[in-house]
């Protein structure tokens, strides 16, 4: 069984009935396209330490955020 919706389908083997939904049981989502993409994907998980540092100067550092400094200075204290 299986319900078609935007990008894919949700196939299951057996649902139950509710008052307002349905159960699932053993759900595997489809996807309709291929991804394009996947051959570029990197394998992180089974690569060497010396091809992580590699990686890791490729890419550069990443800024998450505002440094402690910045927030502390910008803080502005409560009377």
């Amino acid at each position: 069984m299986g319900l078609q919706g935007m990008g894919g389908t949700i196939q299951y083997r057996t649902h139950t009935r509710f008052p307002g939904y349905l159960r699932l049981s053993n759900v595997v989502y489809v996807p309709d396209e291929v991804d394009e993409n996947e051959g570029m994907r990197l394998d992180i998980d089974h690569m060497s330490y010396e091809e992580l540092l590699v990686l890791g100067e490729g890419i550069g550092t990443v800024s998450t955020g505002l440094s402690q400094e910045v927030i502390m200075a910008r803080l502005r204290q409560r009377k």
